[in-house]
């Protein structure tokens, strides 16, 4: 058993040492092979890089050439600008010279201008009163002229105003005036009428009750009618009733009504006729109308 089992785990000892030479051989392969992949990236960028620094060695010399041509130039500049401020400064001096020459130059001119001015200023004034004289004489002419105008126009008025109340009247106005008088007189005579008819119905009113008030009293008592009433009583009535209304006829006609009623009228009777109500006036014309 022993054997076998030594056997048995040489036998596995043995393939699993063969394994791990396999997977070294292989991970030793993939190792060289990426370690010759960067050697030749190295190589590629080390030539890169000794091309780029050629190129800056030779972008140094030549900025360096440059700058020499710079400092030389600079040098020339300085010196040009140190004669250009020599000239600015002669220049400077000229230009303060000519301004003050021109300086009083235009003060003189401002003088001579000043007085020109009042010269023309005073001449102005000389012409703006001689044209505002004259304005005045040519305004008083022109009033006294609308003033004749004025004058003129008025007597016109006057005339054409006398003339128009002198005019004499056009047909039309007369034919308008004649159908307004007889229109006036229509509604006097529409008005008469109506004022007759009030007073006559006035009368009428208090005719009525008086007789209803002699009929029925004026503070009637409730009771029986006796049918067996003698005829002197009802003839006594009657004539009271008469005597009552022909005296409240008068009292109105001495108020001053103006109408009495007429005789023997069939309204002023004293019993009341209940079949035949009290007639009503007829309608009054119509007025013409205007034209």
């Amino acid at each position: 058993m022993l054997a076998s089992l030594r056997s048995e785990l040489n036998h596995i000892h043995a393939s699993a040492i063969e394994h791990l030479r396999q997977t070294h051989q292989q991970e030793s392969a993939a190792a060289k092979a990426q370690l010759e992949e960067v050697l030749d990236s190295n190589r590629t960028q080390e030539r890169e890089l000794l091309g780029r620094i050629s190129e800056l060695q030779d972008e140094v010399s030549r900025r360096k050439s440059q700058v020499v041509q710079l400092d030389r130039q600079i040098h020339t500049l300085n010196e040009n600008i140190s004669s250009l401020t020599k000239e600015l400064e002669t220049k400077g001096k000229e230009v303060l010279k000519i301004r003050s020459e021109a300086n009083q130059q235009i003060r003189a001119h401002e003088q001579e201008l000043m007085k020109r001015h009042e010269r023309e200023l005073s001449e102005m004034n000389a012409a703006h009163s001689r044209e505002t004289q004259n304005m005045l004489s040519d305004f008083n002419k022109a009033q006294e002229v609308l003033k004749d105008k004025i004058s003129a126009l008025q007597i016109l008025r006057e005339g054409t105003e006398e003339k128009f109340r002198n005019r004499e009247s056009r047909p039309e106005d007369l034919q308008v005036i004649a159908e307004l008088k007889d229109m006036v007189s229509e509604r006097e005579t529409l008005v008469k009428k109506l004022v007759d008819d009030k007073k006559f119905y006035q009368l009428e009113l208090v005719n009525r009750e008086t007789n209803f008030n002699k009929v029925f009293n004026a503070s009637p008592n409730v009771g029986v009618i006796n049918p067996l009433i003698k005829q002197k009583k009802k003839v006594e009535k009657s004539a009271a009733s008469r005597f009552s209304s022909s005296s409240n006829v008068r009292a109105l006609l001495a108020a001053g009504t103006g109408v009495a009623p007429l005789p023997n009228s069939p309204l002023h009777h004293l019993e009341l006729n209940a079949n035949k109500p009290l007639a009503l006036p007829t309608p009054p014309t119509e007025a013409k109308k205007l034209r």
